[in-house]
C-alpha cells in the first residue's frame, strides 16, 4: 500500500503528469468504448461517405468537419484510436519482452552468445530506425499485421542495451552473490533479484516509447504503407489531404493535432512515472529489500 501511496502522491505532484494521465485515460477509454461497442459510440459511420457534404469545415453538425469523401472526421478519429493506441502498445510490449530476454542473456553471459547478441544489436542501432521500418513495411505491404511486424522488427535493440546495462550494474550487488552462493538457478536470479531492480527503468522508457512508436505508425500511414488507405488511422488521414492542405486544412491538421496530443500525453506521463520510479533511488530500496529477503529466507 505504501508503494501505491507514493505512486499516487508523486504522479499527482506534477501538473504535467496529471495532464498526461488524464489525456491517456481519455484516449484509452474512447478506444475501449469504440472497440467494445462495435463502433456504436460514433455519431456517424466512419466508413460511409457522402460526396454531397465533402470537405465541409467544422460545424455543430460535424465538429471536426468532413473529409474529401464526405466522411465525418470526428467519427474517423474515434475509430482510429484502437489502432493508433493498440499497435504501439503491442509493439512496445513485444519489443520489451524480446529486449529483456536478449538483454538478460547478454548481461549474464559473457561468452559467444553475448557477443552475437550485442553485435546484432549494434547493426540495428547503426541505421535510422524509421528507414528500416519503411523498408520492411513497403516490402510486406499495407496491413495491420505487417505494420506491427515492421515496427517490432527494429524496435527491440534499445531494450537490449537498457536491460544489459541494468543487469551488469545489479549483478555485482551482494544479494546476487548470496543467491549464487546458495546455488540459485539463472531464472530464479533473473526473476527474483535482477528484474525488480531494472523494471522501473524499463517501465519509464516504455511509457515514453509508446509515443515514439505511434509516430512511426503515423509515418507509415502518412506515406501510404501503413495499415491500408480505407482503414481509419491518424497518419493516413493526415497523408490523404496533403495535396489539398491549404484549401481544406482541418482535414489534415486535426488528426495531426490528435497525434501530437497522444505523443505529448505519453511523454508527460512518462516523466511522472520516472519521478515515481527514480532510477537513482528506487533500485537501491529494492536491493535492500531483496538482500534482506534472501538472507532471511535462505539463512
Amino acid at each position: 500500500m505504501t508503494g501505491l501511496s507514493n505512486l499516487k502522491q508523486l504522479i499527482f505532484s506534477s501538473k504535467l503528469s496529471v495532464l498526461g494521465l488524464l489525456l491517456v485515460s481519455i484516449f484509452l477509454l474512447a478506444a475501449l468504448l469504440y472497440a467494445s461497442t462495435g463502433g456504436k459510440i460514433t455519431p456517424y459511420n466512419p466508413f460511409a461517405g457522402d460526396l454531397q457534404i465533402a470537405n465541409q469545415p467544422p460545424s455543430l453538425t460535424h465538429i471536426f468537419g468532413t473529409d474529401f469523401q464526405g466522411r465525418d472526421i470526428f467519427s474517423r478519429v474515434i475509430a482510429a484510436l484502437p489502432t493508433d493506441l493498440g499497435i504501439p502498445i503491442l509493439v512496445v510490449l513485444l519489443s520489451s519482452l524480446i529486449g529483456m530476454l536478449l538483454g538478460f542473456v547478454a548481461g549474464y553471459n559473457r561468452g559467444l552468445i553475448s557477443e552475437v547478441i550485442l553485435r546484432t544489436t549494434d547493426v540495428f542501432l547503426a541505421f535510422p530506425t524509421i528507414i528500416i521500418v519503411l523498408a520492411v513495411a513497403a516490402t510486406l505491404g499495407p496491413s495491420l499485421l505487417n505494420a506491427v511486424i515492421a515496427i517490432t522488427f527494429v524496435w527491440w535493440p534499445p531494450y537490449v542495451r537498457l536491460v544489459r546495462g541494468g543487469v551488469l550494474e545489479v549483478i555485482t550487488e551482494d544479494f546476487v552473490a548470496a543467491s549464487k552462493a546458495l546455488n540459485s538457478s539463472f531464472f530464479y536470479i533473473m526473476l527474483k533479484d535482477i528484474i525488480p531492480n531494472i523494471l522501473p527503468t524499463i517501465i519509464v522508457y516504455a511509457t515514453i516509447d509508446l509515443g515514439t512508436a505511434l509516430l512511426s505508425l503515423s509515418t507509415l500511414g502518412f506515406l501510404g504503407v501503413g495499415i491500408g488507405p480505407d482503414s481509419p488511422e491518424l497518419g493516413s488521414m493526415v497523408g490523404a489531404i496533403t495535396y489539398n492542405l491549404y484549401t481544406y486544412p482541418w482535414e489534415g491538421l486535426i488528426p495531426a493535432v490528435i497525434v501530437m496530443m497522444i505523443v505529448a500525453s505519453f511523454s508527460f506521463l512518462g516523466d511522472g512515472v520516472r519521478e515515481v520510479l527514480d532510477v537513482n533511488l528506487r533500485p537501491h530500496m529494492v536491493i535492500k529489500e531483496r538482500l534482506t529477503g534472501v538472507i532471511g529466507r535462505r539463512g
